[in-house]
């Protein structure tokens, strides 16, 4: 069975109204009282740890262009300390069980950490943003293995999904196997910037003006879009490969789907420049047959079930224990 990743465990283990949270943070039982949070059958959890999560859940929601409000990160605070406090049971029960986190998976995630960073300096950077030492990453992942551990003994072993429940699936919902009309395409992109000016524009269009010219007249498509082309499919000739009509800027989807194959059109103007587009081929809309999504609709099923399986299992712990939250 597919084993739960320690970077996405919690999504699942304290629902998505936390999604956006980082690993479990360590709490320090040695440190003042003072500052409390909330109280976990005696443990308590700080003011620091929390602040430490909303400095990354501010700047999470930064990077995805949606900064929040005051009235919103308040909310947030509600959120992540309920998620502080299902992390402290989790790891709470693993000690009462003595279940730990793999030596050697610990290790592991470690350097596959590190590695994603170029140098050292970009390492420290990170870890300065995130607001942790190195020693509380450590904890961090240790702790994130641990509780990992704890969910895949006690409650992903009864996760069972079987032919017939996958199966019926697939029959109670075919609207999501219908695969609408594709098209396969390449383009040739002339990027213009947002703020370009009125000659910046000129020139690009008279760019791709051109090219067209140089199509019509014979030269290779993927030939011109290896050399001219600002988009990233320029390595393979501009081909994007097969698409629907939804999964495209709408201008760009309509030139597309008006082509047939072998066609080449206009120039057509999206937010990100001009292209010129090429169709190679189309496929009609077709009904995708059970042999080829029953791995994809049982792994949709054992999420859900992971899901509920957990959910339940916090609620059991939650009900046993003593917990005690404070004004923040």
């Amino acid at each position: 069975m597919k084993t739960v990743n320690p970077n996405m465990f919690f999504a699942a283990a304290i629902s998505a109204a936390v999604l956006f949270c980082s690993a479990p943070a360590a709490v320090c039982a040695e440190q003042s009282s003072a500052g409390r949070i909330a109280s976990v059958n005696g443990t308590d959890l700080l003011r620091q740890d929390l602040d430490r999560e909303m400095s990354m859940v501010k700047m999470r929601l930064a990077r995805q262009g949606r900064p929040a409000d005051a009235e919103q990160l308040k909310r947030y605070e509600g959120q992540v300390r309920d998620s502080l406090i299902n992390r402290t049971l989790l790891l709470q029960q693993a000690q009462s069980l003595g279940v730990d986190a793999n030596a050697g998976l610990v290790a592991k995630a470690k350097d596959e950490f590190r590695a994603g960073f170029e140098t050292e300096q970009a390492y420290q950077e990170a870890l300065a943003q995130m607001g942790v030492t190195e020693a509380q990453l450590d904890r961090q992942i240790q702790d994130g293995l641990t509780i990992k551990a704890l969910i895949d003994q006690t409650v992903i072993q009864q996760v069972n999904v079987t032919d017939q429940q996958v199966r019926a699936y697939y029959d109670a919902n075919p609207d999501q196997f219908r695969r609408p009309e594709q098209v396969k395409a390449s383009h040739i992109l002339i990027q213009v910037p947002e703020d370009a000016s009125e000659a910046q524009k000129a020139e690009a269009l008279a760019t791709i003006q051109s090219l067209a010219s140089r199509i019509a007249a014979g030269e290779n498509f993927a030939a011109l879009a290896q050399e001219y082309s600002d988009c990233p499919s320029k390595e393979k000739g501009g081909d994007l490969g097969f698409f629907g009509p939804e999964q495209m800027v709408p201008p760009f989807s309509q030139a597309a789907f008006a082509l047939q194959p072998g066609q080449v059109s206009d120039v057509v103007e999206t937010q990100f420049g001009y292209h010129l587009i090429r169709v190679t081929e189309r496929q009609a809309p077709e009904t995708l047959a059970f042999n080829d999504v029953k791995e994809e609709i049982a792994t949709h099923l054992r999420q859900e079930q992971e899901r509920a399986k957990i959910d339940d299992y916090l609620k059991t712990l939650t009900e046993k224990a003593d917990i005690e939250r404070f004004p923040l």
